[in-house]
């Protein structure tokens, strides 16, 4: 991070320049900023959470999103904050996470409400697979998936991911999903 002088003369940092940036066709990729919280919290405070840690409180999803910029400081990858190219709408979350205690990386999506059954998602994590392929070596990566939440096993095994052998996390076992390497290369688009 780089320091900035603020109109007091005191330095400040930037907000979160470590974190790559990237595009897709529609969407920009990009690190988490206090200015979102209220994006997040609209979709985490929902019913529509509810296989992806949520409903809760305001106040956990801004520890989410603190953690979320603080993952990429510690372990060199972490989760985007999905935007709109055109006018910089929240879309939604993706990318990879590797909490405490997981046996490896794992690569997450969530779109927000209307911004669902658009191909946004796929397209997403198309972008995430080959830039993690390309940047950090991660070519077949995980995705832990609830069974119930069959919308998202559906999308996953339509881009090519398999069920395998339930991944162990420190809740416990946890139905998994691994992805080939990407089929389009690992050129970022």
């Amino acid at each position: 991070m780089t320091g900035l002088t603020d109109t007091t003369g005191r330095t400040t940092m930037t907000k979160n320049d470590f974190i790559p940036t990237f595009d897709t066709a529609r969407i920009h990729l990009r690190g988490g900023l206090v200015e979102d919280l209220d994006a997040l919290d609209g979709f985490f405070s929902s019913q529509d959470s509810r296989y992806v840690g949520g409903p809760r409180p305001r106040g956990e999803t801004w520890d989410a999103l603190c953690s979320g910029i603080g993952h990429w400081a510690l372990r060199g990858f972490g989760l985007w904050i999905l935007t709109e190219k055109a006018e910089g709408k929240v879309l939604g979350v993706a990318g990879l996470q590797q909490p405490d205690g997981w046996p490896e990386p794992e690569l997450i999506w969530v779109m927000f409400g209307d911004y669902t059954g658009q191909g946004l998602a796929t397209e997403a994590v198309q972008g995430i697979r080959r830039y993690a392929a390309r940047e950090l070596g991660i070519k077949t990566p995980m995705s832990l998936i609830y069974p119930d939440y069959s919308k998202v096993v559906r999308m996953a095994e339509k881009m090519g991911a398999r069920r395998i052998k339930d991944v162990l996390i420190p809740d416990g076992p946890v139905p998994a999903w691994r992805f080939p390497e990407p089929e389009e290369g690992t050129n970022v688009d």
